[in-house]
């Protein structure tokens, strides 16, 4: 007889407690998703058959007339910023309400993820961020440029072998992961391998797994941002452990080898050794006149080591080999991106392709070989810069990125009422509904290089394809360049068309924590 009353009752005060928080933005005014009880928002992320990023923004599509929303994650308020001069103000004035991103990452079983720059906070952030600063100059890249090129080169004469003059049909996701794999193993490990020809080497195969969104992985990576806390409390770690074995092995013993006979390479790992000698230095004279990899380059900002008592971030192998690790990803995964979304912009806009070919051709004119670009031809490539900006503008590689506010922050709302974030709580910033909002890009779903061609019409605050602030992207110039080089050699050696499989309009994997086409980016390549 008591079950049949406690139950019931045990259920309803869980009920309770579960909803118990879910005024919390009605009593402050401000407008927020309602709640699924137990759940909040986090609900709609498996029932929705809708981006994890679309999900998460959907306020900002329900109030267009609000500076901010309210959400629910499981019963805890969370924010949504809807206003882009907000989110600069949060990111550069008012940084220190805002230093810190939402994720938890254990050192013990994300030894790799937890140490890279996107996933610390606190003094470990300012550390790494102010000692990794002087490896991304203008300078540093354009010496990392060099191994870039000729990787990306290499790759492409045994592309143009493999073709034999004749067309042929390449899921393109499958090809630039091959070709960044291969460079961005040799600036980031000091190791070359050629992924075309032998897709089966170790350094490919590790690599897939350690840049896999989708699947298990890209499931531990929403939890990281939606559920940190529960994430860390289940001692999970994003990457698998073979990886993380797999790199700190190979790095560490590249750095005894190096060590061993005196190997000076310009690369990621020489580098964070310099870093290590505390021998680091940005070149600035030379810096500021290659400082630009393009209009969407993130502003440098610098990072003072606050409260620090005179030491030394010491860079041990597991260190460097995060470092590495996180930008190895980036080069992979987020460039990747970038190349696939603009290889299919070009393909179902032929003029576009032909005049950013004719842009290519005559740049190679300029060059010793023809064949071979610089860092500096690349740096003077309008249309070029003009076409990877408006694709980062319609396919934001990353749609969503957030903060945890360490302060509280108080501002004022466009109804003018006094909006107060408390310490603790997350907020999101959705980059994504930024770049396709009709207020800062008029028709905003049309691929139109042109609105990069006078950089004055573009609202730069709206702009962030690589977030904007102190926690920006610090490998954008890196990453531009990177894209840069590999369009400039597809386009000097093949014409990009629509495959017999390719789905248009491309019809996006939901199910993935990036931004993917569900049946692949299958092109048809036409030697010239």
């Amino acid at each position: 007889m008591f079950l049949l009353w406690a139950l019931p009752l045990a259920l309803y005060l869980l009920y309770r407690w579960s909803i118990a928080t879910y005024d919390y933005f009605e009593k402050r005014n401000i407008p927020y998703v309602k709640p699924v009880p137990f759940f909040g928002q986090v609900w709609s992320f498996f029932t929705q058959e809708k981006h994890a990023v679309d999900v998460a923004s959907e306020g900002y599509h329900m109030f267009p007339n609000t500076r901010i929303s309210g959400v629910f994650t499981l019963r805890t308020p969370a924010y949504l910023v809807h206003d882009p001069a907000l989110f600069k103000e949060m990111a550069i004035r008012d940084f220190d309400h805002f230093t810190d991103h939402v994720t938890q990452l254990s050192l013990e079983h994300d030894p790799l993820l937890a140490r890279s720059l996107f996933f610390t906070n606190g003094a470990r952030w300012r550390h790494h961020r102010s000692g990794l600063s002087p490896a991304f100059t203008g300078s540093k890249i354009r010496n990392m440029f060099v191994l870039l090129s000729k990787s990306a080169g290499d790759a492409m004469k045994r592309l143009v072998v493999f073709a034999r003059g004749k067309p042929f049909a390449m899921e393109l996701r499958d090809l630039y992961s091959k070709l960044g794999n291969d460079a961005m193993t040799s600036i980031s490990f000091g190791v070359d391998v050629d992924s075309l020809t032998d897709p089966d080497n170790e350094f490919f195969l590790k690599g897939k797994r350690l840049a896999q969104i989708d699947g298990l992985p890209g499931l531990k990576l929403l939890m990281t941002t939606i559920l940190p806390g529960l994430f860390k409390f289940l001692r999970l770690g994003v990457l698998y452990k073979d990886v993380n074995e797999f790199y700190l092995e190979a790095v560490s013993t590249n750095i005894r080898y190096r060590e061993r006979n005196l190997i000076k390479r310009p690369d990621f790992i020489h580098l964070l050794l310099q870093a290590r000698r505390n021998e680091l230095n940005s070149e600035q004279t030379e810096d500021d006149a290659l400082e630009s990899a393009g209009f969407s380059t993130a502003e440098t900002h610098t990072v003072e080591q606050r409260g620090a008592t005179g030491e030394t971030l010491q860079w041990h192998d597991v260190d460097i080999t995060a470092a590495a690790a996180s930008f190895f990803f980036g080069g992979i995964e987020t460039t990747t991106t970038v190349l696939c979304f603009t290889s299919y912009e070009l393909a179902v806009n032929p003029p576009i392709q032909e005049r950013l070919r004719a842009e290519i051709d005559s740049a190679r004119d300029e060059l010793i070989d023809g064949a071979t670009p610089t860092y500096e031809i690349l740096q003077k490539m309008k249309y070029l810069d003009m076409v990877v900006s408006e694709t980062l503008r319609r396919w934001a590689p990353f749609g969503l990125t957030n903060r945890r506010c360490t302060k509280d922050y108080t501002f004022t709302n466009t109804d003018g009422t006094r909006v107060t974030i408390e310490k603790g709580l997350n907020v999101s910033i959705p980059l994504k509904s930024f770049h396709l909002d009709e207020k800062f890009f008029p028709d905003p779903l049309r691929f139109d290089p042109e609105r990069f061609a006078d950089p004055n019409n573009i609202n730069q605050d709206a702009y962030v394809p690589f977030g904007t602030g102190l926690r920006n992207c610090i490998g954008s110039r890196l990453a531009l360049m990177q894209a840069k080089c590999f369009l400039f050699y597809m386009l000097s050696n093949f014409i990009i068309q629509p495959g017999s499989k390719l789905t248009i309009p491309l019809v996006l994997d939901e199910t993935s924590a990036g931004l993917n086409a569900k049946h692949g980016f299958w092109m048809n390549l036409v030697p010239r």
